[in-house]
């Protein structure tokens, strides 16, 4: 047993079981990044500098892809268990995969890399199974991937630099799909895909990833009924008084004649 190879498997399964049972996005993200840092340095021998340097680049990548990816959100559903269970968990799947190195066979890698592969495929089920959120499924998918390259790595031969190239390519890859989906969740109204329910309850549908813009359900205009274009409203002219003539001389009284003197 080597005591530096067991304290980096311990490291990553720390992390592990920090990324599965936090509720804290950005505990979460923290996990992820430990995990992904720890696991290429479980092997016997260490890989060269410059696979290294390629791994954590790739690491940050991955990782900063998956942050922006989660940008705003601040909860996750987080483990129903709690994390002394999920150590707990971790802690026995460690111990078979320690003890059962080799598979029945001579193991040509470190012990250690295939217990830390059997602890995070332990730490991975209760995401992929019982994960109602984007981030939980995504975080059981991760872990499930880490711990086959860890088993791999207790099994065969170190990875050649050629494999540690293509595993780096694979982590930002992984990255930017857990980003594309998390945002994609997001933009459909919350990163929850699964509502849980009775058996006779009916899911909310939530509303759609592109959202149509708000004159869309407006009808088409229509060519043939085409409103009739506005007229002018009449203005009614100003009421005018009509001169009158200006008043001339009063005529004067006709003269009444004489009467006839008796």
């Amino acid at each position: 047993m080597n005591p530096a190879l067991a304290a980096v498997a311990a490291v990553t399964i720390s992390g592990a079981v920090l990324a599965v049972s936090a509720r804290d996005v950005r505990a979460t993200v923290l996990g992820l990044l430990v995990v992904l840092l720890g696991s290429p340095l479980i092997a016997d021998p260490w890989p060269d500098p410059v696979s290294i340097l390629a791994r954590i680049a790739a690491t940050l990548l991955a990782v900063r892809l998956i942050a922006i990816g989660l940008r705003g959100e601040v909860v996750t559903s987080g483990s129903r268990l709690g994390w002394p269970a999920e150590a707990l968990f971790a802690s026995a799947g460690a111990v078979i995969g320690f003890g059962s190195h080799g598979l029945g066979a001579a193991g040509l890698g470190p012990a250690e890399a295939q217990a830390a592969g059997f602890a995070l495929i332990v730490l991975a089920a209760a995401p992929l199974v019982t994960g109602r959120d984007v981030v939980r499924l995504a975080v059981g998918a991760l872990l499930l991937l880490v711990a086959a390259s860890a088993i791999r790595a207790g099994l065969d031969p170190p990875p050649s630099q050629a494999e540690q190239l293509v595993d780096a390519i694979l982590t930002i890859a992984i990255g930017g799909a857990i980003a594309v989906i998390a945002t994609a969740a997001r933009a459909a109204g919350g990163l929850d895909t699964i509502n849980a329910g009775g058996p006779g309850d009916r899911a909310p549908r939530l509303p759609d990833a592109h959202r149509p813009p708000p004159d869309a359900h407006r009808p088409p205009p229509d060519e043939h009924h085409r409103p009739p274009p506005d007229r002018p409203t009449p203005v009614a002219a100003p009421n005018r008084t009509p001169r009158r003539a200006p008043k001339g001389p009063s005529p004067a009284p006709a003269k009444r004649p004489p009467e006839d003197a008796p």
